[in-house]
């Protein structure tokens, strides 16, 4: 028993000894994300306004840029992508991201020559197991960014802040696509959009007007996260198209202690802000629980279900021509017959 004991006690041992281990290169990784991120500092006899402004705006990107614990995303930095894909994904959704990679996410499955780059948004969790495995997948994929903050429903707009800060300091591109998850992406339509939008500031999605601030439930806020009861026009969260020039000026806005709980309603209030025009689009299918297949989707939410993904991934090859005709599985508008 005692040998039994022992052996138990080394175990244990070894994995704290190993979650410690990991935890201070977190640590030391994060401080040098840090002084990477750091900025000179402007001498303060300085009194040109313009100066001071980028001064205070370049202390608030370097702030919010700290909270990036790793930054595992490859990208070339000599290339203007036409777009960055940027999905919220919980820490333990290993299996999601894995499905978005191998599907949709994989540029055999589309026919377009534009250059993209997909990004997972991940955070922390107490689980130091969870933390090892996250930083083995980022060092694999590299296409991830691991932040400091804790995994929770209420942070999320601190994780789309950090990710759209991220994208304008880190990579050049012509449009943004926030997504999350559980979503189900047309990678060729998304492109053919981006490439025809004529507007600079463009803010793209399913539209939502007049919606009231809920003060219990799951979606409140309170009255000291946001006064106002009707918030100002917005796109739903599950997937939203923001043009180049929209992301900059909102990234000015951008302040981690002046934010409310729900992401896509934050994010159109910075817009409204920022002078920025929300602009209803074809193609955002973002209540489509019988996973019904159109031909101009975009993004359609939710998708969590596997079959529905590669219902909607084989009817979009079909169309696209990198998949060979199915005129059964083509007499089908959605996964399951019944459901349209």
């Amino acid at each position: 028993m005692r040998i039994l004991c022992a052996k138990v006690s080394n175990k244990k041992i070894s994995v704290l000894l190993i979650a410690s281990i990991f935890l201070m290169s977190i640590l030391i990784y994060g401080t040098i994300l840090k002084n990477r991120f750091s900025f000179i500092s402007v001498d303060k006899d300085d009194e040109n306004p313009s100066t001071t402004l980028n001064t205070i705006n370049l202390a608030k990107e370097s702030e919010i840029l700290s909270h990036i614990i790793f930054d595992s995303v490859e990208t070339d930095l000599e290339l203007t992508y036409t777009a960055i894909i940027v999905i919220s994904s919980h820490v333990n959704n290993r299996n999601r991201r894995n499905l978005i990679r191998e599907t949709w996410g994989s540029i055999f499955s589309w026919i377009t020559n534009e250059k993209y780059l997909i990004v997972f948004v991940v955070a922390r969790t107490t689980n130091a197991k969870a933390m090892i495995e996250i930083a083995h997948e980022a060092k694999i994929r590299r296409d991830i960014l691991y932040l400091d903050i804790f995994e929770d429903f209420y942070l999320l707009t601190k994780k789309v802040i950090i990710a759209l800060t991220w994208a304008k300091n880190k990579v050049s591109f012509e449009a943004l696509l926030k997504g999350d998850d559980d979503t189900y992406m047309h990678l060729d339509n998304m492109i053919n959009f981006v490439k025809n939008i004529s507007v600079t500031d463009g803010y793209f999605g399913n539209k939502i007007i007049n919606a009231y601030v809920q003060r219990e439930g799951k979606y409140q806020v309170s009255k000291e996260e946001l006064q106002k009861d009707l918030y100002n026009p917005y796109c739903s969260g599950g997937g939203f198209i923001l043009s180049n020039s929209s992301v900059y000026k909102m990234t000015l806005l951008f302040d981690l202690n002046k934010i409310f709980r729900i992401d896509d309603a934050f994010i159109g209030e910075i817009a409204f802000q920022a002078g920025i025009t929300v602009t209803q689009a074809d193609g955002f299918f973002m209540f489509n629980s019988a996973c019904k297949y159109e031909k101009n989707v975009i993004v359609s939410h939710p998708n969590k279900d596997p079959e529905c993904n590669n219902f909607l991934l084989k009817r979009s090859l079909i169309d696209n021509g990198k998949l060979l005709r199915d005129f059964q599985l083509e007499n089908r508008s959605c996964l399951c017959i019944n459901a349209c």
